[in-house]
């Protein structure tokens, strides 16, 4: 399995874990749970879980200062923000349009990409993000008041500014298990810290909402995570983003199999619309792909040749050939490497 495909079908898988969680959490409700309880909850459990995966692994746990420093910041900053505002969202708009205005993370993760890092987005994949973003307005319930779609948008930014982070920094090339257990530790105690004038998490839920809790703690906070940074590698943020859209079709399928909501002819197209702007995105990935592997033949009798002890003069003819590798794709002008956790802070600060 090649990187590309590995990257599609990692993303994808955490857009669905993702994206069945909402049925988990509506349950948890009717048995006295809150956003609050749950974002305490679906952070804190995973820890432990995480901590026995790594001393099996025999992982190391020391993470250098300035980077723990920048973890702390996205964890709280950008991740549980993202958690907290979105399920609080629910409390004053309808689900479908929270979950609606949220998906913009995809457009805003593209557009910090290509502002900040002047990452190429390329016609094919601007054309994904159109056709998915369109195909979420199908989602739209209407109702609620402005404090719920100003939540739900700020989820939006936040969600953008964490893909973007994890792309574009140290935490990118660091342990995925790592970096899912200091992000649940930091964001428990940010909830901890938040409930003290709230006084709003519910420490005794019954076994069965703690059971559900859990699953969907390790649904989420563990492998939906460690996939999505997984997949975050492999494409890039903006290209990984693309591929999160499978989360609304999952909660909306997921929402008509097993809690019986209504599956209307709007809802209907929205999935198709969404599913048609992935495959684009896919079908001019694997395009690239065969485009840059039938180019990089030169390249590898370039070093046959070298390795040989071939005349310099047929080595340069041969290197010449191979010129175009490094421009062969649409994606050729993405930004690939990681920054520094200083510099990145200064572009998602304004400071670019």
């Amino acid at each position: 399995m090649n990187r590309k495909v590995r990257g599609m079908v990692f993303t994808i898988i955490s857009a669905l874990l993702f994206g069945v969680t909402p049925i988990l959490a509506s349950m948890t409700y009717d048995m006295g749970s809150n956003a609050n309880t749950l974002t305490f909850y679906r952070n804190l459990m995973v820890v432990p879980v995480l901590l026995v995966i790594m001393l099996i692994k025999k992982t190391p746990l020391r993470v250098p200062w300035k980077e723990l420093l920048f973890l702390l910041a996205v964890s709280v900053l950008f991740s549980v923000s993202t958690t907290y505002m979105l399920y609080e969202s629910y409390n004053y708009v309808g689900v479908g349009t929270a979950q609606t205005i949220h998906f913009l993370y995809p457009v805003v993760t593209a557009l910090l990409c290509r502002f900040l890092f002047r990452e190429r987005l390329g016609r094919w994949k601007l054309a994904a993000l159109i056709a998915a973003s369109a195909g979420m307005l199908f989602f739209l319930d209407g109702g609620g008041s402005m404090i719920g779609i100003i939540l739900a948008v700020a989820s939006a930014v936040t969600y953008g500014c964490y893909l973007t982070s994890m792309d574009k920094s140290s935490l990118r090339s660091m342990n995925p298990n790592k970096v899912a257990c200091y992000m649940g530790l930091f964001n428990a105690c940010a909830m901890l810290l938040m409930d003290i004038p709230m006084q709003k998490i519910n420490f005794f839920l019954p076994p069965l909402a703690m059971l559900y809790t859990f699953i969907l703690a390790i649904g989420t906070s563990f492998l939906a995570v460690a996939l999505l940074q997984l997949g975050i590698r492999d494409l890039g943020a903006s290209t990984a983003a693309v591929f999160c859209m499978f989360e609304p079709v999952s909660s909306v399928l997921s929402g008509w199999l097993f809690l019986h909501e209504a599956m209307t002819w709007q809802k209907a197209l929205g999935c198709v619309i969404i599913l048609g702007g992935v495959t684009m995105m896919v079908l001019s990935d694997l395009r690239n792909q065969r485009r840059t592997e039938a180019l990089g033949e030169p390249q590898r009798y370039v070093r046959k040749e070298v390795e040989a002890g071939a005349p310099q003069a047929a080595v340069q003819v041969s290197t010449e050939m191979a010129a175009p590798v490094e421009t062969a794709g649409e994606e050729a002008g993405e930004a690939s490497g990681a920054v520094s956790a200083e510099e990145l802070g200064g572009k998602l600060g304004g400071n670019g």
